[in-house]
């Protein structure tokens, strides 16, 4: 069973709910900017500042997270169901898919292969990928799911700084 387990408080209390798929607004459960700790038991998570699956974004795995990097900020969650096999991004250089590229398969420090801080668009083949601000999976991060075409990353406040991606995989 897929599921994530949202606490208003760290540690694992206060009021807890659980949930199977996706929520929206989580202003429409009452747990709006509250989640301050959570449990994910199976697929990934990805948990939105804004309602509508907007603004910053983090990606959730199976784990216990007793402490939240973005607590008391999340307003709506999404569950990852697509299929993760054989992942695949394109990286270009400037907006519109235009420039130099690269096609990665696997997780990639963008700085060991000359592309860190370049990337101003891209295509997701298959997979979902986590782009990030730093390398070693720190700082901001971008969820992009199979099909999406991102043109420019202006719009998306990612221009010229993703150091790091990887694809999420599947545990099965």
């Amino acid at each position: 069973m897929n599921k994530i387990i949202v606490y208003t408080r760290e540690g694992f209390s206060g009021r807890s709910v659980e949930f199977t798929g996706n929520v929206v607004n989580l202003v429409d459960k009452g747990l709006n900017d509250s989640i301050s700790s959570l449990k994910v038991i199976g697929a990934p998570w990805v948990a939105y500042h804004d309602i509508n699956y907007d603004g910053n974004q983090r990606v959730f795995e199976q784990g216990e997270y007793p402490t939240l990097q973005d607590k008391g900020r999340f307003s709506s969650l999404r569950i990852i169901t697509e299929d993760l096999r054989n992942p695949e991004i394109q990286l270009f250089e400037h907006k519109n898919y235009a420039g130099g590229d690269v096609l990665l398969k696997q997780e990639t420090n963008l700085h060991l292969i000359d592309f860190g801080d370049t990337a101003t668009s891209h295509k997701v083949k298959s997979g979902v990928w986590v782009l990030y601000e730093h390398t070693n999976r720190e700082g901001r991060q971008f969820v992009s799911f199979p099909g999406q075409e991102v043109p420019n990353y202006v719009a998306i406040g990612f221009n010229d700084v993703v150091s790091h991606v990887r694809p999420l995989l599947s545990k099965a």
